[in-house]
């Protein structure tokens, strides 16, 4: 590079989070047309670093030059108009967003209107990206993220990366920690290409074999600092690992076998879905491996033999003895991320620290110390937050949770994924002590050369073994060669769903957020038309549903708060402003009437920009706001009175064919809700802030405007609810409309809506509200008591959450 200016300049950069140094003068240069290799322990600083390059952290001190200018720091939009991407380890997409929505994020402009055409423009684009860095990837682009694979998240992750427009340094983050072997190679091309091109790419893995491979430079990172650079040929993995305080790792060949004749796992002819005839077994004192390609049914195995432990699997498994499970998806099922470094290894050990009834602090605190000790953990002590923690100091948190609870079994599910070398010499030192011990240990990896500290290893390819090596025959080559074993079944089973229509029918069927609701309306239907036939023709419909039609609004206006995140605590009153508004202002004067519609809307939305910039639980914000709501209504009109205006009760009489106007009211607020969030392009900023915020101000949108315009939305829909309202009763009332929060909460949850964001089904919400409603006309029908009818009311929510639990456990 001697001959080149780097594009990228790092000059002695701190980064202090309160007393603890995460950098410490700090320097990197990338030159264009460069690969570099970023090795170094967990916390030693590199994602912090990262952060820096991409804005998303400001550095404590420091000088930033790029492109021979230099900057005080970089904000998120000045990296990206740099030519700067990062493919981060976790994950920056928007699970609830389809693939081609992650990538259009990216890609499409800032504008909140596209051309015609734009979703069909970004599935093509998607799909050329995916087939041009990962050919034969198999990723359905119109596939929820949440769907997908956490290999197939990855790849999706990386080539959202590619898109970035003019790009010059790209910032691959343990990009191949959940691929497979084959995925991996692929991805190695991708960056020997963009290196042709001129781009600047850092490489950061924690597999220091592959590092070698790609890069040009290497550089070490140890304690916020730069502890030395190397050119790739110039140094080996053993001075590497030796250098970063670890020693060589692999497999001792010589090591003395502990495994006994008794078998703590046996499976005969086990087949699934998946998995096709396996018989394997496990005895005392060995540690067993699992691997071969990727989605070859390893993960699978494992649930199946940790489902047989708990009395769930089936006869062809067969274990003898306490089973735990440590997951390499720390994020996702590993952690507890509210919970210290203490409760979070505590929780699978209570037994072994209680007195009769109640836990024994003193145990308790010796038990974790213990553990805290012997792992080596990097932090201030067994009370720190798990979350402050390094993603290699979280695993040791599981790797102890998992071995301290006595179990005589432990399966680990590649547990090593994006953990340092010194960390992954821990775990292997740990794993061979528990071998000693005569326990048993499943060991499942995506990196090859791990199996080598396994005493035997059973291989997979499309859900069959195609070999068990042991002894001298573990090793990689064999590994490799066993993997790659042809079985017959490629394009047969794994394709039967996508390639039989009416399957894959059956199956969105099943997987439909609306479901439930669907479910809960028909039945209340037919429980009426059994009771009295006129309530199914359309005097009977409309008299029904036109008393649901504010609620189905109500709910609508709850749907999007609850898909920045948030919830509405207040609507019950925000609703009787409008009423009062609609009944006495506008049945006066049409054009005050409307001024003052508006300017609720604007109180609305800017209650949604305080709460996101003040950082203000919503549900504080809208429980204080009601009181506001309330006072100006009885302003307004302190005792009830007022009118409907006469054209809003004609328009909402009026007589159409076949179907009456409630019901045309309810479909034109679902299908106006499914257009805003599912096909205006803006409508994936909407739902996406809901979900991933990261992900999104990653891509390059605000998060201020997108959370207004949710609130805004919300603000119309209660509109459009207090006229439905004021239609119906004829009259103004502040006090009136209380219920409609709690019951608009209800028919959110009915019909499928996550109550944590971004995940919303509109014609389920209103399927949901209509059938609460079906419900309280038939309680009333039959007079039952009011309070009875919240506590039925109650039940069903109760009903409809199990039975959604239970469906997700199924699924997983």
């Amino acid at each position: 590079m001697e001959n080149k200016t780097a594009y990228l300049e790092l000059r002695a950069i701190d980064k202090h989070f309160g007393v603890t140094k995460a950098l410490n003068k700090m320097d990197l240069e990338l030159y264009p047309g460069e690969v570099v290799g970023l090795v170094g322990p967990n916390g030693a600083g590199k994602s912090t670093l990262m952060k820096i390059i991409t804005g998303v952290l400001d550095p404590t001190a420091g000088t930033i030059v790029l492109d021979g200018r230099e900057q005080e720091h970089l904000s998120t939009q000045s990296s990206q108009e740099a030519g700067i991407a990062c493919a981060y380890q976790d994950l920056s997409l928007c699970t609830n967003l389809s693939v081609y929505e992650n990538f259009a994020l990216l890609s499409e402009s800032r504008s909140v209107f596209s051309a015609p055409g734009w979703r069909k423009r970004a599935r093509q684009e998607a799909k050329a990206l995916l087939e041009t860095y990962f050919p034969g990837n198999g990723i359905d682009v119109d596939m929820l993220v949440e769907r997908l694979t956490l290999a197939d998240r990855q790849i999706v992750e990386i080539c959202k990366t590619l898109m970035t427009r003019d790009l010059r340094v790209l910032i691959l983050d343990e990009p191949t920690s959940a691929l497979s072997t084959g995925k991996a190679a692929q991805l190695h091309e991708a960056v020997r290409t963009l290196r042709s091109r001129g781009v600047a790419i850092v490489f950061i893995s924690h597999k220091l074999d592959e590092i070698k491979l790609v890069a040009d430079r290497i550089v070490l990172m140890k304690n916020g600092s730069n502890a030395g650079e190397y050119t790739a040929d110039s140094i080996s993995s053993h001075k590497l690992v030796e250098i970063m305080g670890g020693t060589a790792g692999g497999r001792s060949q010589q090591r003395e076998s502990t495994a006994s004749a008794e078998k703590m796992v046996t499976i005969d002819s086990l087949s699934t879905e998946v998995l096709r005839n396996i018989s394997m077994h496990v005895c005392a004192g060995e540690i067993v491996g699992i691997s071969g390609l990727a989605d070859s049914g390893q993960k699978e195995l494992i649930n199946a033999i940790y489902n047989a432990a708990g009395k769930r699997g089936c006869s062809a498994v067969r274990i003898d003895g306490k089973v735990s499970y440590i997951s390499g998806d720390r994020a996702k099922e590993g952690i507890f991320p509210l919970w210290d470094i203490h409760n979070n290894i505590l929780i699978s050990s209570l037994a072994q620290v209680k007195n009769r009834f109640l836990l024994n602090r003193q145990k308790s605190e010796e038990l974790t110390q213990s553990w805290y000790e012997r792992l080596k953990f990097r932090a201030e002590g067994i009370h720190s937050p798990i979350l402050s923690l390094s993603g290699g100091n979280q695993q040791k948190a599981l790797i102890a949770r998992g071995i301290a609870s006595g179990a005589d079994l432990i399966i680990l599910n590649d547990p090593t994924a994006g953990v340092d070398i010194e960390t992954k010499q821990d775990i292997y030192r740990l794993l061979d002590e528990v071998r000693r011990q005569g326990k048993s240990v499943i060991f499942y990896s995506t990196e090859d050369s791990e199996l080598e500290i396994c005493d035997r290893a059973y291989i997979l390819r499309d859900g069959e073994i195609t070999a068990e090596l042991c002894g001298e025959e573990l090793n990689v080559s064999n590994i490799i060669r066993a993997s790659f074993v042809e079985t017959g079944r490629e394009n047969t089973e794994s394709h039967n769903a996508s390639a039989n229509p009416v399957r894959r029918l059956l199956s969105n069927i099943l997987h439909s957020r609306m479901l439930l609701a669907m479910v809960a309306l028909l039945a209340m239907l037919a429980v009426c038309g059994i009771m009295n036939p006129n309530y199914l023709k359309y005097t009977g419909l409309r008299m029904m549903v036109s008393s649901a039609v504010p609620l189905v609004f109500a709910a609508l206006g709850q749907m999007f708060i609850v898909t920045a995140g948030d919830v509405d605590m207040g609507n019950g009153y925000s609703i009787g402003l409008v009423n009062v508004i609609v009944a006495t202002i506008m049945t006066q004067n049409l054009a005050l009437g409307i001024a003052a519609l508006l300017l609720f809307i604007l109180a609305y939305t800017a209650m949604g920009a305080l709460i996101h910039v003040r950082n203000i639980p919503s549900i504080v914000v809208t429980l204080g706001a009601q009181f506001i709501w309330l006072g100006v209504a009885l302003l307004i009109c302190k005792v009830p009175g007022g009118s409907s205006p006469a054209w809003l009760t004609a328009f909402y009489k009026f007589k159409f064919p076949v179907v009456p106007m409630p019901i045309v009211l309810c479909v034109f607020g679902a299908l106006l809700s499914w257009y805003i969030l599912f096909r205006w392009k803006y409508g994936m900023v909407l739902r996406g802030i809901g979900n991933n915020p990261g992900s999104v101000e990653r891509s390059g949108w605000a998060l201020l405007p997108a959370r207004m315009t949710n609130y805004a939305l919300g603000a119309l829909m209660i509109v459009f609810c207090a006229l439905a309202y004021t239609a119906v009763c004829n009259s103004g009332d502040a006090n009136s409309t209380t219920s409609y929060c709690m019951r608009s909460i209800a028919s959110v949850i009915l019909g499928g809506c996550a109550m944590a964001g971004g995940m919303v089904s509109p014609a389920g919400v209103v399927a949901g509200a209509l059938a609460l409603s079906y419900v309280s006309s038939l309680l009333t029908t039959l007079r039952i008591d009011s309070n009875y009818q919240t506590a039925v009311t109650g039940l069903i929510l109760i009903a409809v959450l199990a039975g959604r639990t239970l469906a997700t456990k199924n699924r997983r």
